[in-house]
């Protein structure tokens, strides 16, 4: 069984979702749905920081301190 939550948005962030929603032919509420989903839906630490492959260098020294200030970053890690 589905229960309501209630939230207040600004004008701006409600006009977003619902040109996303007309965009995807879909209701708002479920345009809304989606996006809380995707952002409570656990996946590993390599997919959450994959977009900074790359980016830094962790070769040698220092390599455990940023995987620590990665870890410590990501409450779900």
């Amino acid at each position: 069984m589905s229960k309501t939550l209630t939230i207040r948005t600004d004008s701006e962030l409600r006009r977003a979702l619902v040109e996303r929603a007309e965009a995807q032919g879909k209701s708002l509420s479920q345009v809304v749905r989606e996006i809380l989903e995707e952002s409570v839906r656990e996946r590993p630490m390599r997919v959450r920081i994959g977009h900074l492959r790359g980016q830094l260098d962790l070769s040698g020294k220092g390599v455990e301190q940023w995987h620590r200030k990665i870890r410590e970053r990501n409450w779900r890690s």
